[in-house]
């Protein structure tokens, strides 16, 4: 008895876009409607094959067509995953660009602090410079006055 998965005439067609009424095989190919030829229990019932089949290289897909509804809610449902993954990892990167743009920031800010800090420190220093400057002339002229009343005791 011959094998019951032989195929009869299929189209092989490349097309990336697929409508939702199309299935795919795992290589993301419009998976072709196939004819059982052989003698068998299964003789004329339709399945989906991979679209490489009988080339090496199939990905092994394989649905009867009867069973394509499961087949396409599932492959639905892998698409919407994929599409959301790619929304989140354009979030992502957008996070990470967010994320270097305020380190960015950040690290100007304290910069721009410790500048801050160093002008405050000088005017600390300054503003002692000064006070000091003016116990000295306030020590000066209380003795020139202290001096003068001295004097004019005398």
């Amino acid at each position: 008895m011959a094998s019951h998965n032989s195929i009869g005439s299929s189209s092989r067609s490349r097309s990336k876009q697929t409508s939702s009424s199309q299935v795919v095989c795992y290589h993301n190919e419009i998976a072709p409607l196939r004819t059982v030829r052989y003698d068998g229990p299964t003789k004329g019932k339709r399945f989906f094959g991979c679209s490489y089949w009988p080339e090496q290289r199939t990905c092994g897909f394989f649905k009867w067509a009867d069973e394509v509804d499961d087949v396409r809610d599932l492959q639905h449902l892998v698409m919407e995953k994929e599409t959301r993954i790619c929304e989140l990892e354009s979030e992502m990167d957008m996070m990470k660009d967010k994320v270097k743009r305020l380190k960015a920031k950040k690290e100007k800010l304290v910069e721009e602090v410790e500048e801050m800090g160093i002008a405050t420190t000088e005017t600390m220093f300054e503003l002692k410079e000064n006070n000091t400057d003016k116990r000295l002339m306030l020590t000066l002229v209380f003795s020139w006055a202290f001096f003068t009343l001295v004097l004019l005791m005398k």
